[in-house]
């Protein structure tokens, strides 16, 4: 078994929202490679939602945050300064790359013709 896959394993248990992580992590490998960030950020609508509207009310809404924000928290989620079960494994799969196109990605949804 590959670590990926132990990784899965241990967060299953049934609850949507790990497995929309688990379905989120398996499509992770493109990460590396994309060069469309679209396709990464449609990966967080498994819980963020496909609006940036959450109907999971431990999950934030993305909508109309602003890309500093994003990005700091991104970043945290990554480095341990903040922590949650699922963004802090998420995180750890994330480039600085990735967080930046992220952060400008769904910022620019909602805030088209807007300062950054």
């Amino acid at each position: 078994m590959t670590d990926q896959t132990d990784f899965l394993i241990q967060i299953l248990g049934g609850c949507v929202r790990k497995a929309a992580l688990a379905w989120v992590l398996l499509l992770f490998p493109a990460i590396g490679q994309a060069a469309d960030y679209q396709q990464i950020a449609n990966m967080c609508v498994a819980c963020h939602g496909s609006t940036q509207d959450t109907s999971f009310p431990s999950i934030p809404n993305l909508k109309w945050q602003n890309k500093p924000y994003l990005v700091e928290q991104l970043t945290a989620f990554k480095s341990g300064e903040r922590s949650d079960k699922t963004m802090s494994k998420v995180a750890q799969l994330l480039s600085e790359q990735d967080i930046e196109q992220l952060a400008t990605y769904f910022y620019t949804l909602n805030h088209k013709g807007s300062p950054q």
